[in-house]
């Protein structure tokens, strides 16, 4: 199907791409020489629940506060909410210098750009654009995208302009799941069992579990079937039918609740070890840490940088989005990946406990324009 392009102002000015517009009307870049104690600028475009509240302290440090280093080579220097005075607060609290007042209003300011959004999902395709054309790489928080199309919409134009974009958790990049990978080749699996903590919902945590499972087995994903009493509450079970990838079809199972207390524990069919993370604290070295580092190398780097191919990118996507099509609309069937309809939308996490009112959501329909999807907001 045709797709409606978002409509932006065009930018151009100085940053981390010296961007100059050629006689064809294509925007290239041209990569700066960086010094050693150059510190990556980075944009925030900030919702609410978000992650940033403990990425801010990593990479901006707080406020009069020594017990909060910085931990990175990036540095938040610009900031948007679509409230001016949550936007402010945030820049207040993390020493973010300049609180913009349109969300591409750090074009040619910053070398990369994170989308902080959760409640926001369903236009993040539309934040995300205006960067990605104009050279500047963008994260995305989980979950990124709420349909099929969006996802391959925002692989294309990152594509097109030679700029990375990416979306993860931080589960997919701890130490334990590097061991696991190495202990693992998926040529050798024959059946897992996975916990992971998936409270408060299936929108903002299950993801979480899926995603690990995707990055310890490596895809290659036939089919999803998630039952759970409502996605809201989270819980429930996930079913996965891996294809033949060596050593015939397997099956896999993630259990969204903990198991001991772990933020993460899994068994291999066939593996006596078990990979687990705890819950004793130290979530900023051992948890989010290496996924800010991922990032911070995507911004270095361009697409050098990049933690997966597209094509891995697009396949995990699809295994989230193929699980909330299991639970809202095909009881707990199994749902084959590569027969997901496309067009169909999940919507925005209306039911989750942290959900923002519905002046939020019409502000962004005001300024993006409305989105479809299964998951409605109040009448």
């Amino acid at each position: 199907m045709v797709r409606t392009k978002f409509n932006r102002r065009t930018f151009l000015g100085s940053g981390a791409m010296a961007l100059t517009l050629a006689a064809t009307g294509k925007v290239s870049a041209e990569a700066r020489t960086r010094k050693p104690e150059d510190l990556l600028k980075i944009g925030l475009i900030l919702g609410e629940w978000a992650h940033s509240t403990g990425w801010g302290a990593m990479m901006n440090g707080v406020q009069d506060d020594r017990t909060y280093p910085k931990k990175t080579g990036m540095v938040y220097t610009h900031v948007w909410h679509i409230d001016q005075n949550t936007a402010a607060n945030f820049a207040k609290t993390y020493g973010v210098a300049n609180v913009v007042n349109s969300f591409d209003d750090m074009i040619g300011k910053v070398d990369g750009v994170i989308i902080d959004t959760l409640f926001q999902t369903p236009w993040v395709y539309k934040l995300a654009r205006p960067y990605l054309e104009a050279g500047i790489p963008v994260f995305s928080d989980r979950p990124f995208a709420d349909a099929v199309w969006k996802v391959k919409e925002t692989i294309e134009v990152a594509k097109k302009h030679k700029t990375p974009f990416w979306s993860g958790s931080s589960l997919e990049h701890m130490q334990i799941t590097y061991e696991a990978v190495n202990d693992n080749p998926p040529e050798s699996i024959l059946g897992y069992e996975t916990w992971s903590e998936g409270v408060p919902d299936y929108y903002s945590h299950g993801l979480h579990g899926l995603w690990w499972t995707y990055a310890t087995t490596g895809g290659g994903i036939h089919a999803i079937a998630q039952k759970t009493e409502a996605w809201e509450k989270g819980g429930g079970t996930s079913t996965i039918i891996h294809k033949d990838r060596g050593n015939g079809p397997c099956m896999g199972k993630v259990m969204h609740q903990k198991r001991e207390n772990d933020l993460i524990y899994t068994k291999f069919k066939g593996n006596d070890k078990i990979y687990r993370y705890g819950l004793q604290g130290y979530w900023d070295i051992f948890v989010y840490l290496p996924l800010l580092l991922k990032v911070q190398n995507m911004f270095y780097f361009g697409e050098e940088g990049l933690p997966q191919t597209y094509d891995a990118f697009l396949e995990k996507c699809t295994l989230f989005l193929a699980g909330f099509r299991s639970i809202l609309r095909e009881n707990g069937d199994f749902v084959e990946l590569s027969k997901l309809d496309e067009d169909w939308s999940v919507g925005c996490p209306w039911g989750q406990i942290y959900m923002p009112g519905i002046d939020i959501y019409r502000a962004y329909t005001r300024l993006l324009g409305p989105e479809k999807g299964e998951i409605r907001p109040p009448s």
